[in-house]
């Protein structure tokens, strides 16, 4: 005879599961045919407000004034761009404006800009919705 045999009790039945009450009893029920489940209006204009905006990071190199129109545009549609100066080291008075004129274009949009590079003069122009955290 062991230590634990007394803890033991050897004449003991398992017991038998109980059946819940017929009124906890879960009763599945087919789904009605007689209702029509009709979108609601805000539920459509709800998933169009949340649809995502595809936006893009476009590198623009500017050469001359011409390339400030594109940069505009591209602001304009949401996207952000990085812009490469460096072509106008050599004509500083250029660069000058160039720099001037990108200054005025992103205020009067909303949005900022930044310099990216240390030895190079490249810029990050991003729209009104997007804030730099300088």
């Amino acid at each position: 005879m062991g230590l634990f045999d007394s803890l033991k009790k050897k004449d003991e039945k398992p017991k038998p599961k109980k059946k819940p009450p017929a009124a906890v009893k879960k009763s599945v029920t087919a789904p009605r045919r007689d209702i029509d489940v009709v979108p609601l209006e805000e539920d459509v204009i709800a998933k169009e407000i949340v649809k995502p905006q595809i936006r893009y990071l476009k590198k623009i190199v500017v050469t001359s004034y011409a390339d400030l129109e594109r940069i505009s545009e591209e602001l304009q549609n949401g996207n952000i761009v990085l812009v490469d100066l460096t072509p106008l080291e050599v004509k500083p008075e250029v660069l000058e404006k160039v720099a001037e004129q990108l200054k005025g274009m992103v205020g009067a949009l909303g949005g900022q800009a930044a310099k990216i590079c240390k030895h190079e003069i490249k810029l990050i122009l991003v729209p009104s919705d997007i804030k730099i955290a300088k």
